[in-house]
């Protein structure tokens, strides 16, 4: 089970940690496949490059309130790798209410961000989750008004030098 905890409630040693454990998730992922890691770069995730958004924005705009609604729905390509371990929202009035992650067509994580809305900086980490390759990756997000919201979905890529940087 993965639950978010509020950056508020996490030292900074711990907030680093959460990101090295991600990285260490996508070098286990790609030797997994039998390939060598050191051929990878790993960085930030790019919302339109990597996950399919109209824009290198983390941004998402909900037709209607309180349905679920699928933002991303990819198949991770050969040679790339993905990992999530947190979440924020940059928007003054959030609507994001959760978020739901599927490999391939099962769910397998739901996270209920709402509470994190109570902090001043809403952002939080969660055990990381992480797909391969020619995997499906599809994340729909709940929503409690219409209109547009910045969710930030903090994440990593592991892809094959050269590919985006060095």
């Amino acid at each position: 089970m993965v639950y978010i905890i509020p950056s508020a409630e996490i030292k900074l040693e711990d907030k680093i940690a959460a990101r090295q454990e991600a990285a260490r998730i996508l070098v286990d992922l790609i030797k997994a496949r039998g390939k060598r890691p050191e051929a990878y770069v790993i960085r930030d995730i790019l919302p339109k490059t990597d996950l399919g958004l109209a824009n290198e924005e983390w941004k998402i705009t909900y037709s209607s309130a309180y349905t679920w609604e699928r933002k991303i729905n990819i198949t991770v390509p050969e040679d790339k790798f993905v990992v999530f371990y947190g979440y924020q929202n940059n928007s003054a009035t959030p609507k994001t209410l959760a978020v739901k992650f599927y490999k391939d067509v099962t769910p397998i994580e739901v996270i209920q961000v709402e509470n994190l809305y109570t902090y001043m900086e809403p952002i939080g980490f969660f055990t990381p989750l992480g797909w391969g390759e020619s995997e499906g990756l599809a994340i729909e997000f709940y929503g409690n008004a219409a209109g547009d919201d910045y969710p930030v979905l903090r994440g990593l890529v592991a892809e094959l030098r050269k590919k985006t940087i060095a």
